[in-house]
């Protein structure tokens, strides 16, 4: 194991947030996702990268910026042994994931940490959200807690239009899943780390703090907080209910047009399949 820190002179004080961000082979991204991490308003915070590329990440090691804690790690890791080892690094008692492939706006970790405070959760997540497919490069939300009626299906493959009956428990579970805006408190991770090797990690994880008596709050993302973006690897579908046109998104969220344009270049082979 090779260990690789970005920092500048000067050590910042403890963060109340730390950012964590497990990566591999995915350098085009990280400057996107630093920017988004750069932008937030809390001040306080910190940003754990653990990469399992074949080559250190040149983007991560020329960042001066002493809240930035870049580890690289040469060997294959599981995307659960990445997310322990940064929660393992972080300093603050609040753990954010940014993962990799999504748009964070500059409110996100306020508001999130507000709602995890402000409502004496444990755990806090996005029960709706806005999504960008790279495939079909179309907008849509997609909200968790609706599990029927009318889903547009969105994978690799060419989109479908599902209607599912209101007795029909589709996507029974999918609610705990989607880890890419999980908040949520190191002590909760400490009584029970996420589970290497394990496909959908983020949503066993979350079972398991509930199981153990975690107090969960989540809520609908209507305001733009962040955008999950659907790569052509991904490893899990979406199905969202409602698809939005271009100039409506780019009318009321800009920022959220302005990143999937800078995403409509070639997508490069991906090694890594993360949700």
């Amino acid at each position: 194991m090779t260990n690789s820190s970005t920092t500048r002179a000067g050590s910042p004080g403890v963060p109340i947030v730390s950012v964590i961000t497990p990566t591999g082979e995915r350098e085009a991204m990280l400057p996107h996702l630093y920017r988004s991490f750069a932008h937030q308003n809390p001040g306080a915070c910190e940003w754990i990268v653990v990469d399992d590329s074949e080559r250190p990440s040149a983007f991560m090691q020329g960042l001066d910026d002493a809240r930035v804690v870049y580890r690289h790690v040469p060997q294959r890791m599981s995307v659960g042994a990445r997310r322990n080892l940064a929660v393992a690094l972080a300093r603050a008692e609040v753990i954010a994931h940014f993962d990799d492939g999504e748009y964070y706006a500059p409110d996100y970790l306020r508001v999130m940490c507000a709602q995890l405070s402000g409502r004496r959760a444990d755990f806090v997540k996005l029960s709706a959200f806005f999504l960008y497919s790279r495939v079909y490069r179309r907008f849509a939300w997609w909200d968790l807690l609706h599990k029927s009626g009318l889903h547009f299906h969105w994978s690799p493959q060419p989109m479908a239009a599902l209607n599912f009956p209101a007795d029909h428990r589709a996507f029974a579970d999918n609610h705990s899943g989607y880890g890419f805006s999980y908040v949520y408190t190191k002590r909760l991770w400490a009584a029970g780390p996420f589970e290497p090797g394990v496909l959908n990690e983020d949503g066993a994880f979350l079972q398991a703090a509930l199981e153990r008596g975690a107090n969960l709050a989540h809520f609908a993302d209507d305001v733009g907080l962040c955008l999950h973006v659907q790569h052509a690897r991904n490893v899990s579908a979406s199905f969202p209910q409602y698809l939005l046109p271009e100039a409506l998104v780019t009318r009321h969220f800009p920022q959220f047009a302005q990143f999937a344009a800078a995403l409509r270049e070639p997508q490069p082979v991906l090694r890594d399949q993360q949700a």
